[in-house]
């Protein structure tokens, strides 16, 4: 089938799929924008769409999806708090809290625990940039807005009133540069313990003190997740891996639907 170009008007959205974009023919692009179309354009009430969100919802962002429900099961039995190192837009954030509030409604020690600047990479190391081919590998990359912290401290206040024990917080946001706030935390808190440690922050020098900080936190039979281990465009997560870690010491897993998200089980 013949590809179709995508209107240039359409790009800025499409951009904020990130470095995964370059993998996308126009085939797939197209029909990205197409869904966008369909649920703006939808009879349904608001509320319904919602509801029924899989009708307009790719089948890479379920699996996605599916994914990490997977992989909190898999942190379910042990004891500690959630942490997303790279948070973005809240999707995931919002997705633990989800997972957690169905799981163990009563459970209310388990934390959902969330870093990130919220404006960008703050700088990218050299170790990213050697073999890195990622268009985002710099500066600012990957910015939002702080209209979005308060979009999800407002969504979570909703949601609280739809959770058991509701009155009690789930979620912590750690705005700044990882680099000193997960160190300041650490020292902030010394009470925590670490289920689900999930590294997203793509590059070098943050996922290496998160490592230094955050794995001792983690309890044995907890997990460690990634997202972009062996991922040609973001080398530095894995290289922060390799000198934190000796690779024989730990058994790397991944589900075969979701190409990027890998973890492994602190043994």
């Amino acid at each position: 089938m013949k590809e179709q170009s995508i209107p240039s008007e359409n790009n800025q959205a499409l951009s904020q799929l990130g470095h995964h974009l370059v993998k996308y023919t126009n085939q797939e692009k197209g029909i990205l924008e197409r869904l966008c179309e369909s649920f703006e354009a939808s009879k349904l009430p608001l509320s319904q769409r919602l509801q029924t969100f899989p009708r307009q919802v790719r089948r890479q962002d379920i699996a996605r999806f599916l994914t990490k429900w997977e992989i909190f099961k898999l942190s379910l039995p042990a004891n500690g708090s959630v942490v997303e190192c790279g948070v973005f837009g809240g999707g995931g954030l919002l997705s633990w809290y989800h997972y957690s509030a169905i799981s163990e409604p009563y459970n209310h020690t388990r934390k959902v625990i969330g870093f990130d600047t919220f404006s960008g990479f703050p700088g990218v190391h050299e170790k990213d940039l050697k073999t890195g081919v990622s268009e985002h590998l710099k500066e600012g990359a990957f910015q939002t807005h702080n209209a979005i912290i308060e979009e999800i401290k407002s969504l979570v206040t909703i949601h609280d009133n739809n959770r058991p024990l509701g009155h009690i917080p789930k979620i912590e946001l750690v705005v700044g540069d990882a680099c000193q706030t997960i160190p300041q935390y650490v020292r902030d808190n010394p009470h925590l313990l670490i289920s689900l440690l999930y590294l997203d922050f793509d590059i070098y020098e943050p996922t290496k003190v998160a490592f230094e900080y955050l794995y001792p936190r983690v309890v044995k039979g907890g997990i460690i997740a990634f997202d972009e281990l062996n991922c040609a465009e973001f080398p530095g997560e894995t290289q922060a891996l390799l000198e934190s870690l000796d690779l024989r010491m730990v058994k790397l897993c991944r589900f075969p639907y979701d190409p990027y998200i890998s973890y492994f089980v602190k043994e």
